[in-house]
């Protein structure tokens, strides 16, 4: 006991004296840039670390723009993967004259719809989950359910916007405007789970009973969802007409969200394939939204951006946007943009290949944005892109964001195209996927 005491006595001395020597050589080689590290402790690393040589080099050009509307903003949402598709839908409108530029729709709309879509999905899969009690051990059961119950929230994927569009189309932002819960959507989210778990806890007690619990359930899923944003309204008035959201979008936005894929890169599948991930649509009847991803190489994700907007369609993406990397003062998206050796005197950060970036979990697909706009070099090269974000006008350059070429190569790895830049064969393989090894795209 006593020798034990001293063993960990003294391993803890010499970890206390590797810590003070190799701090103190620390400390002294900082010492030499001794500026930049109080302005990184004072100020921050976006100030302290910023390369001032490549900003000089930046300019705003694009051989190549399109239009699309007003920069949105999600607020405290994660509900980007909204605010980057109804991007594609202003652009695609406003290319055909369709609307206004002033003119703009409802992502709390479609979110309401989201939310009760999913409501509905959770306690048809809690109904199945306490059906296999005696088949699971305790403990699986309630990882299960607890999913179910927490797994409302915010967040989502681009096939799942597009079918709540075929679903239940569009509405004028005016007609359903944002409301302080769609701003900031806590709140709401805190009670649907309460509501869940309430009705979760009924079921497994009273499993014959399912059909009227969850019809309760349901109904007040709806009075939170109205108390919150409101009633989503049943018609659109527009050219003197009376129509359904769904015939608004398509007769007169003209927006067919069935016309649009997802193509993803990821080097540790094969690519030339379609992945798909079983079950996964969130509406009823609606299989084609399930996640379906075509993989291809890099290459060819720069050639479909590119042909997208020569053809004057927006790209949707999908991109990791927690890298240190962009500067939301100009809104420039560069790898380079933070002089990390200057800062810590060494070249300490050096890039992985997207290969194992994906295996290590340390660059992955965070958040949906559009590409509006394009800047070639005098061979044709894609120089940097014009990016419409949905994090207001105060961020970045009035919203829009600068994303060069070379940052679009680390960190973009999704893009939601229309299905009229794809090969005839990339567009068949969508009808025969294969099923993603463990469910996963990355």
């Amino acid at each position: 006991m006593d020798t034990g005491s001293r063993v960990r006595r003294g391993g803890d001395a010499d970890g206390q004296l590797w810590m003070r020597r190799v701090t103190a050589r620390v400390s002294a080689a900082l010492a030499e840039g001794d500026d930049q590290i109080r302005r990184l402790r004072r100020r921050g690393y976006q100030i302290a670390a910023l390369d001032r040589d490549l900003v000089a080099t930046h300019n705003r050009r694009y051989s190549l723009r399109l239009p699309f509307g007003r920069i949105e903003n999600q607020e405290q949402t994660g509900n980007c993967w909204l605010f980057a598709p109804a991007v594609l839908v202003r652009a695609a409108a406003l290319r055909g004259g369709h609307i206004s530029a002033r003119e703009s729709f409802s992502e709390t709309y479609l979110y309401f719809h989201n939310l009760l879509l999913r409501a509905g999905a959770s306690l048809e899969r809690i109904r199945r989950i306490t059906a296999r009690e005696d088949s699971v051990g305790r403990d699986t059961l309630r990882r299960g359910l607890s999913d179910e119950v927490m797994g409302l929230s915010d967040g989502g994927e681009w096939e799942w916007a597009f079918g709540l569009i075929e679903r239940y189309g569009l509405v004028p932002a005016g007609r359903m405007p944002a409301t302080a819960s769609a701003k900031n959507t806590q709140a709401l989210t805190v009670d649907l789970h309460e509501r869940l778990a309430r009705a979760t806890r009924a079921i497994a007690n009273a499993p014959a009973r399912y059909a009227l619990i969850r019809a309760q359930a349901m109904r007040d899923v709806v009075r939170i969802l109205v108390a919150h944003l409101g009633a989503p309204p049943a018609t659109v008035h527009a050219h003197a007409r009376s129509l359904s959201p769904a015939e608004y979008a398509t007769q007169i936005v003209g927006f067919r969200a069935q016309d649009w894929r997802v193509v993803i890169s990821n080097p540790l599948l094969p690519f030339d394939r379609v992945y798909a991930r079983r079950g996964s649509a969130i509406t009823s009847g609606g299989s084609r939204f399930s996640l379906r991803r075509l993989n291809v190489p890099q290459r060819r994700m720069r050639a479909l951006v590119r042909a997208s907007l020569e053809a004057g369609q927006a790209v949707g993406i999908s991109a990791d946007v927690n890298r240190n990397d962009i500067d939301h003062v100009r809104g420039i998206m560069h790898p380079g943009i933070f002089n990390r050796t200057r800062l810590y005197g060494a070249k300490l950060i050096r890039d992985l290949p997207r290969r194992d970036d994906i295996y290590f979990g340390t660059a992955s697909s965070k958040h949906a944005m559009a590409i509006v706009g394009l800047d070639r070099s005098s061979t044709g090269a894609a120089l940097k892109y014009r990016v419409a974000n949905s994090w207001g006008p105060d961020l970045g350059d009035n919203g829009v964001y600068h994303m060069y070429a070379e940052w679009f190569e680390e960190n973009v790895f999704k893009l939601a195209v229309h299905e009229s830049v794809l090969t005839d064969r990339e567009r068949n393989a969508y009808a025969r996927p294969a099923f993603v090894p463990g469910g996963r795209f990355y």
